[in-house]
């Protein structure tokens, strides 16, 4: 038995030990990724080789392992968190290939990102904006800007553009450049004035890169500074003003204003008068008013237009940039009024040529009117001006009328201005007449407006005689008859004669006619007035049967009297009568009737045998079918009209002659044809030439040729032979007739299939019945009929196709299936009789979760002709390689007519492949460091977690986490087992499972070292057993000696309030994380709580992502090195920062203190009582007394000094023999030289009255290191004797500034208590 056992472990050995390890590639070195590959992507994949063809596993790992994720089985490497060369440009990570028998083989591959443009510029040390002068010269450098790409190559390279200049202007836009370098050059002239005060360039920074990306856009704000290079400017030029030449010396005139020229500027002006044609006037330097220096004197000034012109000059207090005065001038008109002085006066002359002088004045006039001359006709031959001297209203004047005749004039203007022409007008027509008066008289007279003074002369006219008589007829209107066309010279009156009072010349008298076109039919001797026919042709009373005329009398003086002529025209039978319109008439044979009336007039006079017409049928062919009413010309027929008795040559036209004609003598006639068309009815039916037609067509013809049909119609006309061809019966949307008429009544039809449409065998239906319909295409009532038989023949066009129910979806289960095993058979069909089918298979696809993983999947299946598909290589089939295989088919036709498809569409056949239980659990990499706080952990609370997937799908991938063993590590290496402290909280999120730990009680606060939990993840798999995987999970603790203490200046409640602020600060320090445990008040005692220098304390722990925390003197040093986190801890009220851990020694200190203070009180009582006996003595036993009671208490051991209270009065502490005072609160008088203890002792006595652990582990902060501590007795209330030693220290403090034994102590001086 035992040499068989070690045969077999000699054969095993050997097969292990021939196997060999696998090796990856040459290739797998180094690999160049581009940064903006697309998550997801497959970025390349792990190949190796292996001499024994084992199955190879891949797996990456390492730092940068998270970048990617591959598939073991296949090596397959999918990018899973983007990549980014400007942070990360280079990495290495392990991979590992493992043949599942030799030990796993690793190999360190070198990642290289390449960089892509995928970065904008951006603009640093932004917003921009700077100040120049407007006088910068162009081509200078205004500002600089920088802009940085972190990429690389022309990626990196930047480029700058003014993208707009602000304000938008042509101009603006060529009014700066920018180089390469951001430098901004200026190029063109600046104008704070005249331009723009500032501007503002949008800037934009591009890299040069093939596809450039640009950054932001900025704005560099760039303001213009105003310089002393412009002139000041007037305001409100032209300036004019006025000024009374009576006002008195000092009156204001005018105010004149300036402005800068350099509106950022706005330097002090000083005015002054450089130029005056008369020195009248002078101004103010400063405030620019212009004012009366000299008496005024406007008749001086007559000559000057009354004005007055003075230069100003206004000239800035400082120099402009060139060294010279800036100076503007002006030139102001100040016109000098007048004052009313003078009276009107009247001129014989004419303006402008008139002189106004005395000796030109004159006091009357005369003229000439004609009688009866208009209403405001001017007399004639009168030139008269009036003038006053005065301006304005003081020249301002009326002027009337008086005298004998005023009445029938009036003058114009009736108001005069300083000068005017005046005209005596006629007023009253009627009142100037020659015959009643020849000469008329009247005065003009002006008076001033103002002074009331009047001004009086007299005008003499003289009135001229005019013909004011015109010729007047007896009538207005004579009535005169003549015959139309009657000869030339016919007289029509010779009666008419016209009358005129005036003598001589204007009373002799011509006629004339004036009536518009009649002046050629008729004339007038102009001397007799007797009037005759001149044109008689042109009298026709059928076109003018009345005329009006009128005859005009004309007198030697031009007036003229008229009348009316009214010439009546007497009628002749002249006109022969007119038929108005024509006549042609259509009616339908048999069933209509001929009903006309001739209509026909004569334009001789009306009711008169000359006008009186009648109407005559003449003899034609047809005529004796129809009867005329010779009076009221009614045409009808005698019987039904028939179209076929009706020479056909004539196509049914009769033609009637219709004489018509009047009853004057002789009488006069017209005649008129009447065409009447007898219209054709339809009352034939078209009549086919058989009863049935037989067609056949070969199927797939589009619109091919089916048969012909005719028709026949018996009509005499085409509009009633033509049909219309019409199919009906199923199917008849598939034909249609081509229309072709032959001619006398002839109708073919062509049946077509209609364009689009071909006929299909295999499709019914494929053969017809169909009915032709023969219709005239003028309106009847019948049709013909006949029957069209259409037969289809049969042609192997048919494309085979795969039935979808054999495409069902197909499941199969990887590994596990045979070769030659049957899966799926497809069936495929053909509608052709003769077809013989095959299945071809087109294409395989291989897909994993829907994404192609190329040809993986190409020998799983196999496919026969027949559509029967099998598997190939069932090993192969792999779930997690692919899941779904898509095999492409198609049916082919061995018998398809060249020209029709032979084959099917593409089809898929689906086959999914089932997951198999082959994968175990795999726990994901940790990146995280777990850290607790035994002290501040609550049960149920989740200290860490772990995450883990499964390759496999659906149930085969659900997982479960056990917890498989707990250690508690310490530090010095020793394990402690610690079941039943933790516990586990799944959950899942896709194919991901977390696993959280939680706490199940609470932890050993003082422990030091790590908890080591063995977690378990199992898969849950239908059938077969469940696979699995473990990992170790190391949690560190902080203990309690960590704990730190934080006390404050202010309530726990406030610091409650700023926990938030002051944890930040903390964190900022330390670079851990802060931990809160309580925020409490301190609790003290009322007799010492004026020394505490906190009033709250924070606890907390401060931890860093490895599991180690925070000392108290490394949080020290770092705060300290931290000046702002510093001030801003100071601010929040942070005063001490200690160790949080209270020990037992403490508390047995704190103990102690409370018993020796006790005893102290016990002792302070009976001392007080002592010396309150003690005090009734004389003034010098109690200063002896306290002499003593200071030494007793000088040799008092320190020691025990450190036990007790302080002594009230003193800085001395309790003991035996010390002084009996009262025994108020311990207050520090400042005796620091008869106290026997340094700082230390007071610290270390302070920090006992404070509640707080001593000083070697108290690290005490003042508020303000700047300032010195402030006197603690402003802590408390003040009491007499602490009033009384205050004062006596300072009064001996002034002198030797140390009390000594030897003196007298004043706070001592105590009478009574």
């Amino acid at each position: 038995m035992a040499w068989s056992l070690l045969v077999l472990l000699s054969c095993l050995l050997v097969s292990v030990l021939g196997n060999s390890a696998p090796s990856f590639t040459s290739n797998m070195t180094v690999v160049f990724l581009a940064e903006d590959i697309p998550n997801g992507t497959i970025v390349f994949w792990l190949t190796a080789t292996d001499p024994d063809n084992d199955i190879l596993l891949y797996q990456i790992s390492g730092r940068y392992a998270y970048f990617f994720d591959v598939i073991q089985e296949t090596g397959e490497v999918n990018l899973t968190t983007p990549l980014d060369y400007e942070t990360l440009p280079q990495f290495s990570v392990t991979i590992s290939v493992w043949d599942q028998i030799n030990p796993e083989v690793q190999k360190n591959l070198q990642i290289v990102v390449t960089d892509v443009n995928d970065n904008e510029p951006v603009f640093q040390d932004t917003p921009y904006s700077t100040i120049i002068n407007e006088s910068l010269p162009v081509g200078s450098q205004v500002y600089t800007v920088r802009a940085e790409d972190p990429d690389t190559g022309l990626g990196g390279v930047v480029n700058y553009t003014i993208l707009e200049v602000i304000p938008n202007t042509p101009e603006n836009q060529e009014l700066f450049e920018i180089l390469w370098n951001g430098t901004i050059i200026l190029n063109g002239s600046l104008s704070y004035n005249n331009k723009s005060m500032f501007y503002q360039l949008k800037l934009q920074s591009c890299d040069q890169d093939s596809k450039p990306r640009c950054s932001q856009t900025v704005y560099l704000t760039i303001s213009v500074k105003d310089v002393p290079d412009l002139d000041p400017q007037f305001l409100q030029e032209p300036y004019i003003a006025s000024v009374g030449e009576d006002a008195a010396v000092g009156t204001s005139v005018l105010t004149l204003k300036t402005v800068d020229g350099d509106k950022g500027i706005n330097d002090e002006v000083i005015y002054s008068i450089t130029n005056s044609t008369r020195p009248w006037f002078s101004i103010g330097e400063k405030n620019g008013i212009i004012t009366v220096s000299h008496v005024l004197d406007r008749e001086l000034l007559l000559n000057e237009d009354e004005e007055v012109h003075v230069e100003v000059t206004a000239t800035e207090h400082n120099l402009n940039i060139y060294g010279q005065e800036a100076k503007a001038r002006t030139w102001v008109t100040i016109r000098v009024m007048d004052v009313n002085d003078h009276s009107p006066q009247f001129y014989n002359c004419i303006l402008p040529d008139c002189v106004f002088s005395d000796d030109k004045v004159v006091s009357s006039f005369s003229g000439y009117v004609a009688e009866h001359s208009s209403t405001r006709v001017p007399v004639s031959n009168l030139s008269m001006v009036a003038y006053d001297p005065d301006k304005g209203l003081n020249g301002t004047f009326l002027l009337s009328l008086s005298g004998p005749d005023h009445m029938a004039f009036t003058v114009s203007p009736e108001k005069v201005v300083n000068t005017g022409e005046v005209q005596v007008l006629v007023w009253q027509s009627n009142l100037v007449d020659f015959e009643q008066k020849q000469i008329m008289e009247v005065e003009v007279v002006a008076n001033d407006s103002n002074s009331h003074k009047v001004s009086i002369v007299n005008v003499t006219i003289h009135v001229e005689d005019i013909n004011d008589h015109a010729p007047a007829f007896n009538k207005t209107q004579y009535i005169l008859c003549v015959n139309e066309h009657c000869p030339d010279g016919t007289v029509v009156t010779n009666d008419i004669k016209a009358t005129d009072p005036d003598t001589d010349f204007r009373g002799h008298i011509t006629y004339q006619l004036i009536s518009g076109n009649s002046a050629d039919i008729f004339q007038v001797n102009s001397s007799t007035g007797e009037i005759t026919v001149k044109n008689g042709i042109q009298l026709d009373r059928e076109l003018q049967s009345v005329y009006y005329l009128t005859l005009q009398a004309t007198d030697g003086g031009g007036l003229t009297g008229s009348t009316l002529l009214q010439i009546i025209l007497m009628d002749i039978n002249d006109k022969a009568p007119v038929v108005s319109g024509s006549y042609n008439i259509f009616v339908k044979e048999v069933t209509e009737n001929v009903s006309v009336t001739i209509q026909a007039h004569d334009d001789d006079e009306p009711n008169t045998n000359n006008s009186a017409i009648r109407f005559k049928l003449l003899p034609t062919p047809y005529s004796d079918n129809f009867t005329l009413d010779s009076v009221t010309g009614l045409l009808t027929n005698k019987g039904p009209l028939d179209r076929e008795a009706i020479d056909p040559s004539l196509s049914g036209k009769i033609v009637l002659i219709v004489q018509v004609y009047d009853l004057g003598v002789p009488p006069l006639y017209t005649t008129v044809n009447v065409t009447i068309n007898v219209e054709d009815i339809n009352d034939n039916v078209p009549v086919f030439n058989k009863n049935s037609y037989t067609f056949q067509v070969k199927e797939r013809e589009t619109g091919a040729f089916v048969g012909i049909m005719e028709a026949w119609d018996a009509d005499q006309t085409d509009v009633n032979r033509r049909v219309t061809f019409s199919l009906t019966g199923t199917g008849s949307n598939n034909f249609e007739i081509h229309y072709k008429y032959l001619g006398s009544g002839k109708n073919q039809g062509n049946m077509f299939l209609v364009s689009d449409v071909s006929l299909d065998y295999e499709r019914p239906p494929s053969n017809f019945t169909l009915v032709v319909l023969a219709q005239n295409t003028a309106e009847s009532e019948g049709n013909g009929s006949a029957t069209i038989l259409v037969f289809t023949e049969d042609v192997n066009d048919e494309a085979p196709s795969i039935l979808p129910s054999s495409l069902k979806e197909v499941e199969v289960y990887e590994h596990q299936g045979k070769e030659n095993e049957f899966v799926a058979h497809v069936v495929a069909q053909d509608l052709d009789t003769n077809a013989s089918l095959e299945i071809h298979l087109q294409d395989t696809s291989c897909l994993k979760r829907g994404v192609s993983v190329g040809t993986v999947c190409q020998d799983w299946f196999k496919l026969f002709s027949n559509g029967s598909v099998y598997i190939n290589d069932g090993v192969a089939i792999d779930y997690e390689v692919c899941d779904l295989v898509q095999l492409l088919l198609q049916a082919w036709d061995l018998y398809t007519v060249e020209g029709f498809p032979a084959n099917s569409p593409n089809e898929t056949l689906p086959i999914t492949i089932l997951d198999v239980n082959d994968h175990a659990p795999q726990f994901l990499p940790l990146e995280e460091t777990f850290v607790i706080i035994p002290e501040i952990l609550s049960p149920n609370q989740q200290v860490a977690f772990v995450k883990a997937k499964d390759e496999d799908v659906g149930d085969n991938a659900v997982l479960s986490f056990f917890i498989d063993r707990v250690e508690f590590i310490s530090k010095d290496g020793s394990r402690i087992p610690s079941e039943g402290l933790f516990r586990i909280k799944d959950s899942s999120d896709g194919i991901i499972y977390t696993c959280s730990i939680e706490v199940v009680t609470s932890l050993d606060s003082s422990l030091q070292g790590t908890y080591q939990l063995m977690i378990r993840a199992q898969d849950n798999p239908n059938k077969g057993s469940p696979l699995t995987d473990t990992t170790s999970l190391n949690l560190f603790t902080v203990d309690q000696s960590h704990r730190l203490r934080l006390q404050f200046s202010t309530g726990a409640a406030e610091v409650g309030n700023n926990a938030n602020e002051i944890k930040v600060a903390l964190m900022a320090a330390t670079k851990t994380t802060v931990y809160i445990v309580s925020i409490k008040d301190i609790e003290v005692s009322n007799s010492r709580s004026f020394r505490a220098k906190g009033l709250s304390f924070m606890d907390a722990y401060f931890v860093y992502p490895n599991g180690t925390a925070l000392t108290l003197n490394d949080l020290n040093i770092l705060i300290r090195n931290d000046q702002e986190v510093l001030a801003t801890l100071l601010q929040l009220g942070l005063v001490v920062i200690g160790s949080g851990e209270e020990t037992k020694q403490d508390k047995e200190k704190e103990l102690l203190s409370i018993i020796v203070g006790l005893g102290v009180a016990l002792i302070l009582l009976i001392i007080i009582m002592a010396v309150s006996l003690a005090c009734t003595r004389r003034s010098y036993n109690r200063k002896l007394r306290a002499v003593k009671a200071a030494k007793e208490a000088k040799k008092t051991s320190p020691g025990y000094n450190l036990q007790g209270p302080v002594i009230p009065g003193t800085n001395l502490f309790n003991s035996e023999k010390a002084n009996p005072m009262l025994n108020f609160s311990s207050m520090d008088l400042g005796f620091e030289s008869l106290s026997s203890h340094n700082e230390e002792d007071v610290a270390s006595i302070n920090s006992l009255d404070e509640n707080k652990v001593d000083t070697d582990v108290d690290i005490v902060m003042d508020m303000d290191p700047g300032k010195k501590p402030k006197d603690k007795q402003e802590l408390i209330t003040a009491e007499p004797l602490a009033v009384v030693l205050k004062a006596g220290k300072g009064k001996n403090q002034e002198k030797d500034k140390v009390l000594k034994l030897g003196e007298v102590n004043m706070a001592l001086n105590t009478t009574d208590l």
